[in-house]
């Protein structure tokens, strides 16, 4: 499986939100979606695509037209997937203490992640297959697997994944800070507590098969070498087993199914408890391997993460590489990577 496009909107920039009850700096894109959003009338999500879309908000151009043009060769079969954190774009709900800036949002089904995905595919042209994936913060490899799986049996030339999630909406503001999972304020100023701070962000990235590319003579970016999503057994769902079952399976596979020499790991890396498991299972199967990582950078992107920062690594760097990923739910994925 061939990606022939990517395009991100994300931002490394810290924005101070002190009116919540948890105040903590966070990643926003641009002013937080403007006079429409902050009245309930769109949804940030959807404009968080449409920034991708416009090439807007550090997006680059040309996205829209990449995708117009594939839809526009009539002998290919494309699909869509919505990729997201949750299956009900969060927010929204009469739990929370309502802010002025995250009102109740009025155009209630289109905050339904399949009916967006409808939504989305109208704008952008005739797809064969539309989906959704909300498997937490795996939900964009998670996407990618459904798409490597649809394109290796066929069933489809082309997928275009939009991974979009919104990690400043009060659900996230409040469990996370409440927990503190996130930094918070009055953490800033101890350099000893490494935590990373919430984020927004979307991906849209386009994969082809060989069928397709020798069709649209596009360039790959990159090959999907292999790529797994795993589940492991553990009596709570926020937490991993203390021998890391499930970053275990979907290692194992890799060594299992795959003859690609790995060069450096992107790891998941959220700085917890999780993360020591994650480093030592590294250090087990790989010995002293190179590792990125990306939430320090631009946030704690939930659902987008394992997308926006796999196709930030194949913009950065070279060589072949395992992109790992873990979720709430003992969710786990990896992906092999061979930057073109």
């Amino acid at each position: 499986m061939f990606l022939t496009h990517t395009n991100s909107v994300y931002s490394e920039k810290l924005t101070l939100l002190d009116y919540i009850p948890y105040p903590q700096y966070v990643h926003q894109v641009g002013n937080g979606g403007g006079p429409m959003v902050t009245q309930g009338l769109k949804l940030l999500t959807g404009e968080l695509v449409n920034y991708v879309l416009k090439g807007q908000h550090g997006a680059t151009v040309g996205t829209y037209t990449f995708i117009n043009e594939l839809m526009a060769i009539p002998t290919l079969k494309v699909g869509l997937i919505i990729a997201s954190g949750s299956a009900s774009w969060t927010g929204y709900t009469s739990t929370v203490p309502k802010t002025s800036q995250y009102p109740a949002y009025k155009i209630v089904p289109m905050a339904v992640t399949q009916v967006y995905a409808g939504y989305l595919a109208s704008q952008l042209g005739s797809f064969e297959y539309i989906s959704t994936d909300s498997v937490s913060c795996i939900s964009g490899h998670s996407a990618w697997y459904t798409a490597y799986n649809l394109l290796s049996l066929e069933r489809l030339d082309a997928v275009v994944v939009v991974a979009v999630d919104n990690g400043l909406s009060e659900e996230y503001l409040h469990v996370f800070g409440e927990h503190k999972l996130s930094k918070l304020l009055d953490e800033e100023d101890d350099p000893s507590i490494i935590k990373f701070h919430l984020g927004q962000a979307c991906n849209i990235s386009v994969f082809e098969s060989l069928y397709s590319v020798l069709k649209t003579k596009h360039s790959g970016l990159a090959e999907i070498k292999d790529i797994h999503v795993a589940a492991e057994y553990h009596n709570s769902p926020l937490g991993i087993s203390c021998k890391g079952l499930g970053y275990k399976k979907v290692m194992n596979r890799v060594s299992t199914h795959t003859t690609s020499k790995i060069d450096f790991i992107k790891t998941h890396s959220t700085f917890s408890k999780d993360n020591e498991i994650e480093d030592i299972l590294i250090k087990e199967q790989f010995g002293d391997i190179r590792t990125i990582d990306y939430k320090l950078r631009i946030g704690h992107t939930m659902g987008v993460s394992t997308a926006i920062e796999t196709a930030l690594a194949v913009q950065e760097e070279s060589g072949t590489f395992l992109s790992l990923g873990a979720g709430m739910g003992n969710v786990y994925s990896s992906a092999v990577v061979e930057i073109l």
